[in-house]
């Protein structure tokens, strides 16, 4: 009889699914021959068992504000850190797993705790500058949030965290370069991108009334949450530059905390007429959005952040051979340059945006052209196929250790 497979168990303090990255990494593991079980935190009234697509899924529920709260304190009053320190080994007590996953910085203390306790080596998987992301938050810059956020606490945290955890995946090679300068060694950082997977995504259906509903003369659209740090209100604020050139329509697939403040800017600039909020939307339906438009936009704001994660969206635009705006956050402008799939402008920077824009609306042939090569980066290269690599050959490395 042969060595069982290598088990890992991944904690998210999320509903899964549908989280994307989770949700692709255990795939493409599964497929290597690994076992995946999904250790689910927050609330969610689905079976506290359950089975997803060959990943195992445990699903411990607790509500919103419980989660919320936990997650907001956890750089002060490690409420979260002694939650998972017990909840963790309850689960290993249900079925023996080999390694922890974490995902996001602040689930990692936790990890640490538990799996020093098991005697099982712990990945930490930084899906963001989650420090950085902290300074630029709705949540975390106003009160009461604010109150309990210590963002030097929170540094020193990132640095023990990371030297005591076995290996740490982050998104973008910037993040790589981020981490090291931490003093984490680069053999014990694995690098995977948000790419595309691309089976995944050919399986969701165009709905032919939201692109009727997007298309515009010249329709923009942007993808994603709302929030300070992702320029929105720049983007709208370029958008007067816009409609002065020609026709244009702006709509904002996405939901999130500042919406009332990015409505009221557009009333006040007078595009309110020219812009369309949807709402949430679920992932299959944001393609028939894309569908619909004739340029997309990822209008970030530099931050520490923002110079070292990198969005889904960039590459659902690319292979659906949209042409792209993007702002000078350094990993979206690299691939924008190396890949010519669109234009960088100044992130900040309303008229710079709004040139971006309007060259794009005035040529349509270079909108072919940046969208056609968008699109065959993506199947060459941006691709999850081939960027989850990497994280593969690490599992197998750590495997062999057992």
């Amino acid at each position: 009889m042969g060595a069982r497979p290598f088990r890992i168990l991944m904690v998210l303090d999320k509903p899964f699914p549908p989280d994307i990255r989770v949700l692709n990494e255990a795939l493409s593991l599964i497929a290597d021959g690994f076992e995946v079980t999904v250790l689910s935190v927050g609330p969610d009234d689905r079976p506290r068992r359950d089975a997803f697509r060959g990943i195992q899924i445990i699903r411990h529920k607790i509500s919103n504000k419980l989660r919320n709260r936990m997650r907001g304190l956890a750089g002060s009053v490690p409420l979260l850190t002694a939650y998972l320190d017990r909840l963790i080994p309850q689960v290993f007590a249900e079925g023996l797993f080999d390694a922890l996953h974490m995902h996001d910085l602040y689930l990692v203390g936790g990890g640490l705790r538990a799996g020093r306790r098991l005697h099982v080596p712990v990945v930490a998987d930084l899906h963001e500058n989650w420090v950085q992301a902290l300074s630029g938050y709705a949540w975390s810059t106003r009160l009461p949030g604010k109150l309990f956020v210590n963002l030097a606490r929170w540094q020193r945290l990132e640095r023990r965290w990371l030297h005591a955890a076995d290996r740490v995946i982050v998104v973008v090679e910037e993040a790589r370069t981020r981490v090291m300068q931490l003093g984490i060694p680069h053999s014990k950082i694995t690098a995977v991108p948000n790419t595309i997977y691309i089976d995944d995504f050919e399986q969701f259906a165009i709905e032919e009334s939201v692109v009727a509903a997007t298309r515009a003369p010249f329709s923009i659209v942007y993808t994603g949450g709302l929030d300070t740090h992702r320029g929105l209100d720049t983007l709208i604020a370029a958008l007067p530059h816009v409609i002065a050139a020609g026709p244009a329509h702006l709509t904002i697939v996405g939901e999130g905390r500042i919406r009332p403040e990015l409505e009221a800017l557009a009333l006040a600039l007078g595009v309110a007429d020219h812009i369309t909020f949807t709402g949430w939307q679920l992932q299959p339906r944001i393609k028939s959005y894309i569908q619909g438009s004739d340029v997309c936009v990822v209008p970030h704001i530099r931050t520490g952040h923002t110079d070292a994660t990198l969005p889904h969206k960039l590459f659902h635009f690319m292979y659906m051979t949209r042409p792209v705006v993007v702002t000078d956050c350094k990993p979206i402008a690299r691939i924008v340059r190396e890949t010519s799939c669109g234009l960088v402008c100044r992130a900040g920077d309303a008229i710079s945006m709004s040139e971006a824009l309007v060259r794009l609306s005035r040529s349509p042939e270079e909108r072919r052209q940046m969208g056609e090569n968008g699109h065959r980066a993506v199947v060459e290269k941006y691709n999850w196929a081939h960027t989850v690599q990497p994280m593969l050959t690490m599992y197998r490395a750590l495997a062999a250790t057992r």
